[in-house]
C-alpha cells in the first residue's frame, strides 16, 4: 500500500533551508510581474494557498496573466512523446523572476549596437553569431634551451 496524496514525496523538495522558516520577506510581495515575463516556479511550503503541484517545482514558465495576488503561468509538460501546454494559477509567493535569458538579452543588445555602429560608418556587418574557438594556433618549439628527452617504458624487472 502506498499513499497517493497531493504532497507525497515532498519531504526534501518542499523543505525550507536552515534558519529560513517563518514569515516571508516583503520583497517577495513587492516584485512586479508583467505579461511575457519568464518565471521560475519555486514552491514556498509556508504558504498553502496557490501552491502548484510538486511536478512544477523548479520549472520555468511564461506569465500570460496578472491577477491581484496570483499569476497565470503557461508551461509545457512532457507526457509520453507529446508536449502538453499547461496553464497554472500560482500565487506570487511561489514564483520568482527567471534569469534564464539574461545572457541572450545582453548579447542581443550588444549585437544591435554593433549593427547601428556599422550602419553609421557605412560598413558591412560581420557575422554576429557565436563561434566555436576552433583549434589552437600553431607554434614552433625552439631547440636552443630545450634538450630532447626520450620517453618510454622502463623495462620490467622481476623482484624475486
Amino acid at each position: 500500500m502506498r499513499s497517493k496524496g497531493y504532497r507525497r514525496g515532498t519531504r526534501h523538495r518542499f523543505a525550507q533551508p536552515h534558519r529560513k522558516h517563518g514569515a516571508i520577506r516583503m520583497s517577495k510581495y513587492m516584485t512586479t510581474y508583467k505579461k511575457n515575463d519568464l518565471v521560475d516556479i519555486k514552491v514556498n511550503p509556508a504558504i498553502h494557498k496557490g501552491m502548484p503541484h510538486k511536478f512544477y517545482h523548479g520549472r520555468t514558465g511564461k506569465v500570460v496573466g496578472v491577477n491581484p495576488r496570483s499569476l497565470v503561468v503557461i508551461l509545457n509538460k512532457t507526457v509520453g512523446n507529446k508536449q502538453i501546454r499547461r496553464t497554472l494559477y500560482v500565487r506570487e509567493e511561489h514564483v520568482s523572476k527567471s534569469r534564464c535569458n539574461e545572457d541572450f538579452i545582453a548579447r542581443r543588445t550588444t549585437n544591435d549596437e554593433i549593427r547601428q555602429q556599422a550602419v553609421l560608418e557605412g560598413k558591412k556587418v560581420k557575422c554576429l553569431k557565436r563561434q566555436l574557438p576552433g583549434p589552437r594556433e600553431s607554434f614552433v618549439v625552439s631547440m636552443v634551451n630545450n634538450t630532447p628527452v626520450s620517453l618510454g617504458y622502463e623495462p620490467y624487472v622481476d623482484t624475486f
